[in-house]
């Protein structure tokens, strides 16, 4: 049974950052990829949560966003 790594954006960023200490992953950029819909938005209570291996999926390019610029070339 898969159970998902959910944590609140300060203790993602922090995970983050000890995984690669020179990221540029930011708070507002989290925010930014949720409202984008390229990471599922969670809300649990008043905290927002992120699911840490859809994020690490997405950041190593293995999920794409729907509608992204890659997908502009086949339109042409």
């Amino acid at each position: 049974m898969y159970l998902p790594r959910l944590r609140r954006i300060s203790d993602v960023l922090k995970e983050i950052k000890r995984i690669d200490p020179g990221t540029c992953l930011t708070y507002n950029m989290l925010v930014e990829l949720m409202k984008q819909g390229a990471i599922t938005p969670l809300k649990y209570g008043n905290a927002r949560v992120v699911n840490m291996d859809e994020l690490l999926l997405f950041v190593n390019g293995k999920k794409e966003i729907e509608n992204e610029i890659s997908d502009f070339g086949r339109h042409l």
